[in-house]
């Protein structure tokens, strides 16, 4: 659905533009290459560009921060298959058994800081909502890797991918309006509505982990997640059902979040966002 849209076709292009013109060393390239190149959902940019459009801006403002959350969200899982010793990711290797631990660890390292240089452009509040949100996703990385060493309850749960995934998604959303608009009611229910997806979302992917669904990635450490938590206190079939519950209360938060706004196209292609990243991805990785 979202791969035929003309904001996912623009981010590709300028992506792989940004690819092939970065200067670095060939090391740094040629991991650049390998994990930009092997796909992913674009979800986060995506947002970027259409909550940026639909309040008034222009995707040429706009492409760089589009650029940077894709590098900060792609030096999140580098780091994330370390230290989780990851087996696969989008159905390949991921870069650290592909090449090594040292030059993974150093390129998601490369990846931020060449974030925070895209987003410089716009200027001091920019970089330092950027720098926030990347701070909280180290917070909530370190909840997760020790989720399976301390007591985890569901409160720590939701603290953790509020930090580690959500944030993400809200920063997208809100900063996305923020250099091109001074709404700042507009900025909060984008942050809102990235929020809210963002905790939908990864509700998820652990629902599909927890049920072995998920084909295209595999780990020999995974931490403790909602189901998990939910089974232990009331049984598998009902954790399921509750998860199920929560991704429909979080998705429909996050699209309450738009009314504020006229109903546009950009509007919807964010509501088609929130259905594609909760009820199409569980269709599709159940059903197949």
């Amino acid at each position: 659905m979202i791969e035929s849209w003309e904001e996912y076709l623009l981010f590709e292009k300028e992506l792989k533009c940004f690819v092939e013109k970065v200067e670095a060393n060939s090391k740094i390239k040629k991991a650049l290459e390998y994990v930009i190149y092997a796909g992913g959902k674009r979800a986060r940019p995506l947002i970027v560009l259409i909550s940026g459009k639909m309040c008034g801006g222009n995707y040429d403002r706009l492409k760089n921060l589009a650029i940077a959350v894709e590098l900060i969200h792609t030096a999140s899982l580098v780091h994330d298959d370390i230290i989780d010793r990851a087996k696969s990711r989008r159905n390949r290797k991921p870069l650290h058994i592909e090449y090594d631990t040292a030059l993974a660890l150093v390129f998601g390292d490369w990846l931020i800081s060449k974030s925070v240089e895209l987003t410089s452009v716009y200027g001091e509040e920019v970089v330092r909502e950027l720098a926030r949100a990347g701070a909280m996703m180290s917070e909530g990385e370190i909840m997760d890797y020790y989720s399976t060493k301390e007591d985890f309850t569901e409160d720590d749960y939701f603290e953790c991918i509020k930090k580690k995934t959500a944030m993400l998604f809200a920063y997208s959303a809100k900063i996305a309006c923020k250099v091109v608009s001074r709404d700042s009611k507009a900025a909060e229910k984008l942050y809102e509505y990235g929020y809210n997806l963002g905790i939908a979302y990864q509700l998820v992917d652990d629902l599909l982990e927890y049920l072995r669904a998920l084909k295209d990635k595999s780990s020999e450490i995974e931490s403790i997640t909602l189901p998990q938590i939910y089974e232990k206190n009331f049984g598998k079939d009902a954790a399921v059902e509750k998860v199920l519950s929560k991704i429909r209360e979080f998705s429909k938060r996050s699209l309450s979040s738009l009314e504020y706004f006229p109903n546009v196209n950009e509007r919807k292609k964010l509501e088609k966002i929130v259905q594609y990243m909760t009820e199409d991805i569980l269709k599709s990785c159940l059903l197949s």
